[in-house]
């Protein structure tokens, strides 16, 4: 499983490495050493251009990590579904539209998994050889904020998975829009975006498959770490078969390496370069 992981390269970076524009609210994220399920993150979308039939866009959005189905009643939904197993998510309920046509990237400079080693864990951070982001392959959904109460929460009709929510930042300034937000739980930030009048969450979930034969000792399952050269394809909004789609994700992943690191990242609390640091100079297992 992948319940962790680290952002911290900076947004121009990112566009460069991964050939997109980033949208006004990725402004709002700061660097991160230490991702969580339900924190915002940044994401790789790529949606058909508007007025132009045929030329897709790619743009670096700001997501929250756990998703949720246009249909789920309840955002604390989300908090359960932050990965999702290649093998089965073509057929889900909960992950089968958006691996049909909602397909992402999650950029992260490294990920933890922690080894079990008799009553304690030890955390890892895993990382590209080459020391460039790595291209996590993950899904989307909008889910349409309700303006009073979780169970008036509806289908994103029309606009999920298209990509066209306003981009501009939400508040909690008092506006009804925003108090039905507090009101169902869902806390403000950049990944909560107003489209005619409506506020919608861009939500997401990281893909995981079996661990292979470099990585099994650490845990029996991997997030989906794609070449750069998969993520074209992988991104493609014409492809719209999601078990096509899954067949993408049976590569062996990029070089990656690995070092452990200290017990400070086990709390969500923590923050700051230094959780990704190696435990000790040489530290008792690297790669």
């Amino acid at each position: 499983m992948c319940g962790r992981y680290g952002s911290w390269s900076a947004g121009p970076v990112l566009a460069e490495a991964f050939g997109a524009s980033p949208a006004p609210e990725c402004d709002a994220l700061p660097p991160s050493w230490n991702l969580a399920p339900g924190s915002d993150v940044r994401v790789v979308v790529e949606r058909a251009a508007a007025g132009a039939p045929g030329r897709t866009r790619r743009e670096l959005r700001a997501a929250r990590w756990g998703l949720l189905p246009s249909w789920a009643k309840d955002p604390r939904r989300g908090a359960r579904a932050f990965n999702a197993r290649s093998e089965t998510a073509a057929s889900r309920p909960t992950f089968r539209e958006a691996m049909r046509s909602f397909r992402i990237v999650l950029p992260a400079d490294c990920y933890y998994e922690w080894l079990a080693d008799g009553a304690r864990k030890r955390p890892f951070a895993v990382s590209a050889a080459d020391g460039g982001p790595l291209a996590l392959a993950g899904l989307a959904s909008w889910w349409r904020v309700p303006a009073a109460g979780p169970g008036s929460a509806g289908r994103s009709d029309g606009v999920s998975g298209s990509g066209r929510a306003a981009r501009g930042r939400a508040t909690t300034s008092g506006r009804s829009g925003d108090v039905g937000v507090l009101a169902v739980g869902v806390r403000p930030g950049a990944a909560l975006h107003r489209h005619d009048g409506a506020l919608w969450l861009l939500t997401c979930t990281v893909l995981t498959r079996q661990a292979g034969e470099d990585l099994a000792w650490l845990h029996h399952r991997e997030p989906v770490v794609l070449d750069r050269r998969e993520v074209a394809a992988w991104l493609d909004p014409d492809m719209r078969d999601g078990a096509a789609a899954a067949r993408l994700l049976g590569d062996p992943h990029p070089e990656l390496v690995w070092h452990e690191v200290g017990p400070e990242v086990g709390s969500t609390r923590s923050e700051g370069p230094r959780l990704a640091d190696p435990l000790a100079p040489g530290g008792p297992v690297t790669s």
